[in-house]
Protein backbone atom coordinates (compact mmCIF):
# COMPACT_ATOMS: atom_id res chain seq x y z
CA UNK A 1 0.00 0.00 0.00
CA UNK A 2 1.33 3.90 -0.62
CA UNK A 3 2.08 4.81 3.14
CA UNK A 4 2.69 8.55 1.90
CA UNK A 5 -1.44 8.71 0.40
CA UNK A 6 -2.47 7.06 3.83
CA UNK A 7 -0.13 9.39 5.39
CA UNK A 8 -2.66 12.30 4.28
CA UNK A 9 -5.43 11.06 4.09
CA UNK A 10 -8.17 11.92 6.91
CA UNK A 11 -9.93 9.59 9.03
CA UNK A 12 -13.36 9.66 7.72
CA UNK A 13 -15.02 8.74 11.28
CA UNK A 14 -13.43 12.09 12.86
CA UNK A 15 -14.54 14.00 9.70
CA UNK A 16 -17.84 13.46 10.06
CA UNK A 17 -20.33 15.36 11.96
CA UNK A 18 -20.33 15.07 15.62
CA UNK A 19 -23.08 16.04 17.89
CA UNK A 20 -21.03 15.60 20.93
CA UNK A 21 -18.14 16.79 20.30
CA UNK A 22 -17.06 16.29 23.75
CA UNK A 23 -16.82 12.66 22.77
CA UNK A 24 -14.20 11.96 20.16
CA UNK A 25 -14.53 8.27 18.95
CA UNK A 26 -16.51 5.04 20.03
CA UNK A 27 -14.62 1.63 19.72
CA UNK A 28 -15.81 -1.84 20.45
CA UNK A 29 -13.07 -4.47 20.29
CA UNK A 30 -13.72 -8.56 20.27
CA UNK A 31 -10.71 -10.76 21.12
CA UNK A 32 -10.97 -14.16 19.52
CA UNK A 33 -9.01 -17.58 19.30
CA UNK A 34 -9.26 -19.89 16.78
CA UNK A 35 -10.21 -23.63 18.79
CA UNK A 36 -7.36 -26.05 18.83
CA UNK A 37 -4.41 -23.44 17.80
CA UNK A 38 -1.95 -22.16 21.03
CA UNK A 39 -2.67 -18.81 21.91
CA UNK A 40 -0.13 -16.14 20.14
CA UNK A 41 2.24 -15.92 23.23
CA UNK A 42 2.76 -19.71 22.99
CA UNK A 43 2.53 -20.38 19.38
CA UNK A 44 5.37 -21.01 16.89
CA UNK A 45 5.52 -18.94 13.54
CA UNK A 46 3.74 -21.97 11.96
CA UNK A 47 1.05 -21.88 13.95
CA UNK A 48 0.61 -18.32 13.65
CA UNK A 49 1.14 -17.99 9.73
CA UNK A 50 -1.46 -20.58 9.32
CA UNK A 51 -4.00 -18.53 11.49
CA UNK A 52 -3.33 -15.41 9.74
CA UNK A 53 -3.81 -17.05 6.50
CA UNK A 54 -7.37 -18.38 7.55
CA UNK A 55 -8.35 -15.29 8.98
CA UNK A 56 -7.35 -13.62 5.87
CA UNK A 57 -9.36 -16.53 3.42
CA UNK A 58 -12.35 -15.74 6.22
CA UNK A 59 -12.29 -12.09 5.62
CA UNK A 60 -12.65 -12.60 1.84
CA UNK A 61 -15.77 -14.52 1.72
CA UNK A 62 -17.35 -11.08 4.05
CA UNK A 63 -18.91 -8.39 2.44
CA UNK A 64 -17.95 -6.01 5.13
CA UNK A 65 -14.29 -6.62 3.86
CA UNK A 66 -14.99 -6.72 0.56
CA UNK A 67 -12.46 -3.59 -0.19
CA UNK A 68 -9.78 -3.91 2.97
CA UNK A 69 -6.32 -4.05 2.77
CA UNK A 70 -4.30 -7.29 4.21
CA UNK A 71 -0.72 -5.94 5.48
CA UNK A 72 1.48 -8.50 7.39
CA UNK A 73 3.33 -6.41 9.67
CA UNK A 74 6.90 -8.23 8.71
CA UNK A 75 6.50 -6.68 5.66
CA UNK A 76 6.02 -2.58 7.21
CA UNK A 77 8.85 -1.01 8.35
CA UNK A 78 8.78 -0.04 12.18
CA UNK A 79 7.70 3.32 11.14
CA UNK A 80 4.89 1.84 9.50
CA UNK A 81 3.64 0.23 12.28
CA UNK A 82 3.76 3.24 13.84
CA UNK A 83 1.72 4.85 11.65
CA UNK A 84 -0.99 2.18 11.96
CA UNK A 85 -0.61 2.69 15.86
CA UNK A 86 -1.22 6.80 15.55
CA UNK A 87 -3.76 5.89 13.36
CA UNK A 88 -6.15 3.63 16.03
CA UNK A 89 -5.99 0.51 14.06
CA UNK A 90 -3.01 -1.45 15.95
CA UNK A 91 -1.80 -1.67 19.63
CA UNK A 92 1.46 -0.33 21.16
CA UNK A 93 1.92 -3.90 21.73
CA UNK A 94 1.13 -5.15 18.10
CA UNK A 95 3.22 -2.13 16.67
CA UNK A 96 6.58 -3.40 18.46
CA UNK A 97 6.19 -7.05 18.05
CA UNK A 98 8.74 -9.29 15.84
CA UNK A 99 6.13 -11.89 15.42
CA UNK A 100 3.75 -13.15 12.71
CA UNK A 101 1.29 -10.47 13.13
CA UNK A 102 -1.09 -8.95 10.36
CA UNK A 103 -3.41 -6.14 9.77
CA UNK A 104 -6.82 -6.22 7.63
CA UNK A 105 -8.60 -2.57 7.37
CA UNK A 106 -11.28 -1.93 5.71
CA UNK A 107 -11.23 1.27 3.27
CA UNK A 108 -12.72 3.53 5.49
CA UNK A 109 -10.92 2.54 8.58
CA UNK A 110 -13.75 1.78 10.72
CA UNK A 111 -13.63 -2.14 10.32
CA UNK A 112 -10.31 -3.87 11.20
CA UNK A 113 -8.88 -7.01 12.58
CA UNK A 114 -5.57 -7.35 14.95
CA UNK A 115 -3.85 -10.50 13.56
CA UNK A 116 -1.30 -12.45 16.51
CA UNK A 117 -1.41 -9.65 18.71
CA UNK A 118 -2.34 -10.87 22.36
CA UNK A 119 -4.85 -13.25 20.50
CA UNK A 120 -5.06 -14.88 17.53
CA UNK A 121 -7.66 -11.30 16.45
CA UNK A 122 -8.67 -8.14 17.69
CA UNK A 123 -12.00 -7.61 15.45
CA UNK A 124 -12.73 -3.35 15.99
CA UNK A 125 -15.07 -1.47 14.91
CA UNK A 126 -14.63 2.51 15.38
CA UNK A 127 -16.85 5.30 14.61
CA UNK A 128 -17.15 9.51 15.43
CA UNK A 129 -18.92 10.24 18.54
CA UNK A 130 -21.18 8.04 21.04
CA UNK A 131 -22.22 5.34 19.23
CA UNK A 132 -21.96 2.47 21.24
CA UNK A 133 -25.14 0.25 20.49
CA UNK A 134 -25.11 1.02 16.69
CA UNK A 135 -20.94 0.18 16.47
CA UNK A 136 -21.76 -3.54 19.02
CA UNK A 137 -24.79 -4.53 16.04
CA UNK A 138 -22.23 -3.59 13.11
CA UNK A 139 -19.37 -5.69 14.67
CA UNK A 140 -21.75 -8.49 16.60
CA UNK A 141 -23.00 -9.01 13.01
CA UNK A 142 -19.58 -9.33 11.32
CA UNK A 143 -18.29 -11.60 14.39
CA UNK A 144 -21.65 -14.12 13.68
CA UNK A 145 -20.62 -13.93 9.62
CA UNK A 146 -16.68 -14.61 10.58
CA UNK A 147 -17.67 -17.76 13.05
CA UNK A 148 -19.10 -19.22 10.13
CA UNK A 149 -15.60 -20.02 8.24
CA UNK A 150 -13.60 -19.63 11.39
CA UNK A 151 -13.96 -22.13 14.61
CA UNK A 152 -13.49 -19.80 17.68
CA UNK A 153 -12.05 -21.43 21.19
CA UNK A 154 -15.57 -21.13 23.11
CA UNK A 155 -16.30 -22.70 26.67
CA UNK A 156 -20.08 -23.04 27.63
CA UNK A 157 -19.09 -22.50 31.25
CA UNK A 158 -16.83 -19.66 30.86
CA UNK A 159 -17.49 -18.22 27.15
CA UNK A 160 -14.90 -16.77 24.52
CA UNK A 161 -11.54 -18.04 25.86
CA UNK A 162 -8.91 -15.22 25.23
CA UNK A 163 -4.90 -14.91 26.30
CA UNK A 164 -5.67 -12.73 29.14
CA UNK A 165 -8.39 -13.96 31.87
CA UNK A 166 -9.48 -10.02 32.21
CA UNK A 167 -11.16 -10.32 28.79
CA UNK A 168 -12.44 -14.18 28.79
CA UNK A 169 -16.60 -14.34 29.01
CA UNK A 170 -17.75 -11.93 26.20
CA UNK A 171 -14.06 -10.79 24.57
CA UNK A 172 -15.26 -7.19 24.28
CA UNK A 173 -13.80 -4.17 25.34
CA UNK A 174 -16.12 -0.98 24.52
CA UNK A 175 -14.45 2.15 24.52
CA UNK A 176 -15.10 6.08 24.14
CA UNK A 177 -12.24 8.25 23.69
CA UNK A 178 -13.21 11.80 25.15
CA UNK A 179 -11.70 15.42 25.34
CA UNK A 180 -12.19 17.35 28.63
CA UNK A 181 -10.63 20.53 28.05
CA UNK A 182 -12.90 22.52 30.28
CA UNK A 183 -11.90 19.84 33.26
CA UNK A 184 -8.21 20.57 31.99
CA UNK A 185 -8.60 24.15 32.88
CA UNK A 186 -9.60 23.61 36.47
CA UNK A 187 -7.22 20.43 36.92
CA UNK A 188 -10.48 18.41 37.08
CA UNK A 189 -9.01 15.81 34.41
CA UNK A 190 -7.21 13.58 37.46
CA UNK A 191 -10.03 13.54 40.17
CA UNK A 192 -12.18 12.81 37.06
CA UNK A 193 -10.08 9.69 36.32
CA UNK A 194 -9.94 8.78 39.95
CA UNK A 195 -13.93 8.63 40.27
CA UNK A 196 -14.17 6.36 37.05
CA UNK A 197 -11.66 3.68 38.17
CA UNK A 198 -13.82 3.72 41.65
CA UNK A 199 -17.15 2.78 39.24
CA UNK A 200 -15.42 -0.42 37.78
CA UNK A 201 -13.98 1.56 34.26
CA UNK A 202 -10.91 1.83 33.21
CA UNK A 203 -9.09 4.81 32.17
CA UNK A 204 -6.26 4.99 29.47
CA UNK A 205 -4.75 7.32 27.80
CA UNK A 206 -4.27 8.49 23.86
CA UNK A 207 -2.79 5.34 22.37
CA UNK A 208 -4.67 2.67 24.57
CA UNK A 209 -3.47 0.48 28.01
CA UNK A 210 -0.33 1.79 29.19
CA UNK A 211 0.09 5.47 27.61
CA UNK A 212 -0.46 8.48 29.07
CA UNK A 213 -3.15 11.03 29.09
CA UNK A 214 -2.15 14.05 26.70
CA UNK A 215 -3.82 17.14 25.08
CA UNK A 216 -6.93 16.26 27.91
CA UNK A 217 -7.88 12.99 25.80
CA UNK A 218 -8.70 10.22 27.38
CA UNK A 219 -10.58 6.53 26.96
CA UNK A 220 -12.72 5.02 29.19
CA UNK A 221 -13.37 1.40 28.81
CA UNK A 222 -15.43 -1.64 30.37
CA UNK A 223 -12.93 -3.50 32.87
CA UNK A 224 -15.17 -6.82 33.38
CA UNK A 225 -15.71 -9.28 30.62
CA UNK A 226 -16.82 -12.39 32.27
CA UNK A 227 -20.29 -13.45 33.71
CA UNK A 228 -22.22 -9.90 32.18
CA UNK A 229 -23.87 -9.34 29.10
CA UNK A 230 -22.53 -7.15 26.20
CA UNK A 231 -25.45 -5.29 26.82
CA UNK A 232 -25.14 -4.90 30.02
CA UNK A 233 -21.40 -3.04 29.38
CA UNK A 234 -22.65 -1.10 26.65
CA UNK A 235 -25.48 0.29 28.98
CA UNK A 236 -23.27 1.05 31.54
CA UNK A 237 -20.46 2.67 29.55
CA UNK A 238 -22.60 4.88 27.80
CA UNK A 239 -24.15 6.33 31.01
CA UNK A 240 -20.85 6.58 32.53
CA UNK A 241 -19.25 8.56 29.78
CA UNK A 242 -22.52 10.54 29.68
CA UNK A 243 -21.92 11.98 32.78
CA UNK A 244 -18.68 12.67 32.22
CA UNK A 245 -19.20 14.74 29.06
CA UNK A 246 -22.14 16.29 30.90
CA UNK A 247 -19.83 17.58 33.61
CA UNK A 248 -16.99 18.34 31.01
CA UNK A 249 -20.12 20.42 29.36
CA UNK A 250 -21.24 22.37 32.57
CA UNK A 251 -18.05 23.39 33.83
CA UNK A 252 -17.20 24.67 29.92
CA UNK A 253 -20.10 27.21 30.23
CA UNK A 254 -19.64 28.20 33.96
CA UNK A 255 -15.87 29.34 32.71
CA UNK A 256 -16.94 30.97 29.79
CA UNK A 257 -19.96 32.70 31.65
CA UNK A 258 -17.16 33.69 34.41
CA UNK A 259 -14.00 34.15 32.74
CA UNK A 260 -14.80 34.66 29.19
CA UNK A 261 -11.75 37.10 28.48
CA UNK A 262 -9.73 34.69 29.94
CA UNK A 263 -11.02 31.82 27.72
CA UNK A 264 -11.13 33.99 24.77
CA UNK A 265 -7.40 34.88 25.47
CA UNK A 266 -6.27 31.11 25.92
CA UNK A 267 -8.08 29.89 22.49
CA UNK A 268 -6.33 33.42 20.39
CA UNK A 269 -2.78 32.73 22.05
CA UNK A 270 -3.25 29.39 21.53
CA UNK A 271 -4.24 30.47 17.82
CA UNK A 272 -1.39 32.97 17.81
CA UNK A 273 1.53 30.22 18.54
CA UNK A 274 0.06 27.40 15.73
CA UNK A 275 0.13 30.22 13.47
CA UNK A 276 3.22 31.95 13.89
CA UNK A 277 5.79 28.40 15.37
CA UNK A 278 8.41 27.35 12.66
CA UNK A 279 9.17 24.93 15.47
CA UNK A 280 6.89 22.78 17.93
CA UNK A 281 6.50 19.69 20.29
CA UNK A 282 4.17 17.04 19.65
CA UNK A 283 3.20 17.43 23.13
CA UNK A 284 2.63 21.56 23.15
CA UNK A 285 1.20 21.30 19.53
CA UNK A 286 -1.31 18.96 21.35
CA UNK A 287 -2.12 21.29 24.13
CA UNK A 288 -2.52 24.06 21.82
CA UNK A 289 -4.56 22.26 19.41
CA UNK A 290 -6.58 21.09 22.74
CA UNK A 291 -7.64 24.99 23.49
CA UNK A 292 -8.43 25.75 19.67
CA UNK A 293 -11.02 22.41 19.74
CA UNK A 294 -12.35 24.01 23.09
CA UNK A 295 -13.03 27.03 21.70
CA UNK A 296 -14.81 25.92 18.30
CA UNK A 297 -16.84 23.56 20.80
CA UNK A 298 -17.51 26.60 22.80
CA UNK A 299 -18.50 29.01 19.49
CA UNK A 300 -15.30 31.33 20.47
CA UNK A 301 -13.17 29.74 17.12
CA UNK A 302 -14.39 29.17 13.48
CA UNK A 303 -12.71 25.98 12.99
CA UNK A 304 -14.53 22.63 12.18
CA UNK A 305 -13.88 20.01 14.91
CA UNK A 306 -12.91 17.30 12.25
CA UNK A 307 -10.12 19.12 10.82
CA UNK A 308 -8.78 19.58 14.04
CA UNK A 309 -9.25 15.65 15.42
CA UNK A 310 -7.64 15.10 11.73
CA UNK A 311 -4.69 17.56 11.76
CA UNK A 312 -3.97 15.91 15.49
CA UNK A 313 -3.42 12.95 13.85
CA UNK A 314 -0.97 14.09 11.12
CA UNK A 315 1.36 16.28 13.07
CA UNK A 316 2.34 12.70 14.88
CA UNK A 317 5.68 11.28 14.56
CA UNK A 318 5.24 8.08 11.70
CA UNK A 319 2.38 10.18 9.83
CA UNK A 320 5.10 13.86 9.29
CA UNK A 321 7.86 11.26 8.22
CA UNK A 322 5.57 9.20 6.06
CA UNK A 323 4.16 12.75 4.52
CA UNK A 324 7.67 13.68 3.64
CA UNK A 325 8.86 10.10 2.46
CA UNK A 326 12.26 10.33 4.80
CA UNK A 327 12.97 9.52 8.53
CA UNK A 328 14.02 12.32 10.34
CA UNK A 329 15.35 13.42 13.77
CA UNK A 330 13.50 14.73 16.71
CA UNK A 331 14.56 18.53 15.98
CA UNK A 332 13.74 18.24 11.94
CA UNK A 333 10.09 16.59 13.04
CA UNK A 334 9.54 19.77 14.95
CA UNK A 335 10.28 21.93 11.85
CA UNK A 336 7.51 19.82 9.74
CA UNK A 337 5.48 19.86 12.16
CA UNK A 338 5.24 23.39 12.73
CA UNK A 339 4.62 23.38 9.19
CA UNK A 340 2.03 21.39 8.36
CA UNK A 341 0.07 23.55 10.92
CA UNK A 342 0.29 26.66 9.71
CA UNK A 343 -0.82 25.11 5.88
CA UNK A 344 -3.79 23.40 7.01
CA UNK A 345 -5.59 26.07 10.08
CA UNK A 346 -3.39 29.44 9.18
CA UNK A 347 -6.98 30.78 7.67
CA UNK A 348 -9.10 29.85 10.21
CA UNK A 349 -6.73 31.27 12.67
CA UNK A 350 -6.33 34.38 11.33
CA UNK A 351 -9.65 34.47 10.50
CA UNK A 352 -11.85 32.48 11.85
CA UNK A 353 -12.82 33.90 14.92
CA UNK A 354 -16.43 34.91 16.34
CA UNK A 355 -17.79 36.88 18.80
CA UNK A 356 -19.84 34.96 21.01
Amino acid sequence: MNFNTLAKKDISWLSARNETPGIISTRIRLARNLKGVPFPGRAGTADLERCMDEIFNACEKIPYFRNSIKIKLNDCSDNQKRLFLERHLISHEHAVSSGSGGIIVDERETLSIMINEEDHMRLQYISGGLNLFESWDIIDTVDNELSRYLDYAYSDKLGYLTSCPTNTGTGMRASCQMHLAALGMINGVKSTMENVNRMGMVVRGLYGEGTKVMGNMLQISNQVTLGISEQHILDSLRRLVTKVRDRDDRVGRKILEDKYDVVKDIVSRAGGVLSNAHRISYGEALEMLSNLRFGAKMGIYGAQIGLLDNLMVRIQPAHIQEIYGRKMDHSEREIKRAEIIRQTIGTYINQGEKNV
